[in-house]
């Protein structure tokens, strides 16, 4: 179990190093984008950049869905708190778990969906950068699976933990 934690860990580690860099070609690409739009014409220059809107987009998605799978690991995705931190600690860890269990069974719906959508889109491409859009549709079926094995490290840890409801929130460096 300790080598599966940490090749989990070295995994988290690189998915959160690639969202980082696809936020940053994100945002250089939105920059461009202002740029050609609003700077450029003020200099005359009358250029488009159509491919920059289309990146963001792509890049936004593929680091929605691979954040999400890191944040899981941690138990960092959204949730209300309040009623498992005022239950005794027993029903409190049922809660959480309750949580988590249905937050997984979501996760392994957008799986089956998401690969089905992504291998059915696979013909078609985007209009400016022309890839197929299977490719941009293959974040959901990769970030559910992450997001699943990260849910059941989870799951184990608040199951084992005995300082609280729910354990001490890990930082990917941590790990």
């Amino acid at each position: 179990m300790k080598n599966f934690e940490a090749i989990c860990a070295a995994a988290n580690r690189r998915v959160s190093v690639a969202v980082a860099i696809l936020l940053g070609m994100a945002t250089a690409a939105v920059l461009i984008q202002i740029g050609v739009r609003f700077v450029l014409p003020l200099l005359s220059i009358n250029i488009s950049a159509p491919w920059t809107e289309e990146s963001a987009r792509f890049l936004m998605t593929w680091s929605v869905f691979l954040g999400a799978a890191v944040l899981c690991r941690q138990g960092r995705l959204i949730a209300i708190t309040i009623l498992p931190d005022y239950l005794p600690a027993r029903i409190g860890r049922m809660v959480v778990l309750s949580g988590t269990a249905l937050t997984t069974l979501f996760f392994a719906i957008l799986l089956l969906l998401g690969s089905n959508w992504a291998i059915a889109s696979m013909s078609e491409t985007a209009t400016v950068l022309r890839i197929p859009m299977g490719l941009v549709y293959a974040a959901m079926p990769v970030g559910a699976a992450l997001s699943i094995l990260n849910l059941g490290l989870f799951a184990r840890d608040v199951c084992t933990s005995q300082l609280g409801i729910s354990p001490r929130p890990a930082t990917v460096e941590s790990e």
